[in-house]
């Protein structure tokens, strides 16, 4: 169990304010709440950071056969998030100056540099396999029974959905390189194929086997190994503006 859950603080937040505003309508209370909206919506950074950096230093977790791994990227990004959510907040409440417009200036060129490194850094070496493109459109592979390759996958503006359960699966490692840029692909795994999983997110999000990672910038790594099995793959993901979802199906 996480020991601080993003999702149940801000569905009481949203709670609160739902509340506020019935008792505001019916004169129980008189409270500008578009006024405090306004000033204190950056605290929602500064949970989100440090729900971040509590998953971080949990160290890795294992239930089952599922291993979640840390990386230093998701313990950058709980930083990052907390420190704007500061900056935000002390100026609304007047605490401090803070010229924003240079962040804003920055902030798009630092985001496609670190999507160009992701990229890079996340090459799949030639192994036979093929490049798939969605481009404002879609693929759906695996109704029928394939042939899987190592190979690359992406989806801009489009869909990419592959279902592993109808796929040969050659022994070893096979690679498949995701990338989705204001898209989202979906994967089905059978739960007795052991998988890794490494995805990178920049104002995006991932969801591996349940175990989900969004936001401006985070990582996330989980390995299902199920007993030993001479057949293997490797999903290299990425997602910039969009999502990538793994998940198992029986």
């Amino acid at each position: 169990m996480k020991i601080f859950h993003t999702r149940f603080v801000l569905g009481i937040i949203v709670l609160l304010i739902g509340l506020s505003s019935l008792l505001n309508v019916l004169g129980v209370i008189d409270i500008n709440i578009s006024r405090i909206i306004l000033t204190y919506w950056p605290v929602i950074l500064i949970i989100w950071g440090l729900s971040t950096l509590f998953d971080y230093f949990g160290g890795y977790s294992q239930e089952g056969e599922t291993r979640v791994i840390r990386s230093l990227g998701q313990l950058a990004a709980g930083f990052i998030v907390i420190v704007l959510g500061v900056l935000f907040l002390g100026r609304n409440l007047g605490l401090f100056q803070v010229d924003m417009s240079i962040f804003w200036r920055l902030f798009w060129p630092i985001i496609i540099i670190i999507f160009g490194i992701s990229l890079i850094r996340g090459v799949v070496p030639a192994r036979g396999g093929k490049n798939h493109w969605a481009f404002m459109g879609g693929i759906d592979i695996g109704k029928s029974p394939f042939k899987l390759q190592s190979g690359t996958y992406f989806a801009f503006m489009g869909g990419i959905d592959m279902d592993l359960r109808n796929a040969e699966i050659p022994e070893g490692e096979t690679v498949l390189d995701l990338t989705a840029v204001m898209g989202g692909i979906d994967i089905k795994v059978p739960r007795n194929l052991p998988v890794i999983c490494d995805g990178t997110v920049v104002l995006g999000g991932v969801e591996f086997f349940n175990e989900a990672t969004g936001g401006i910038v985070s990582t996330k790594r989980v390995e299902y190994l199920p007993g030993e099995n001479q057949r293997r793959v490797r999903f290299v993901v990425r997602a910039f503006m969009g999502g990538v979802e793994i998940q198992h199906r029986d």
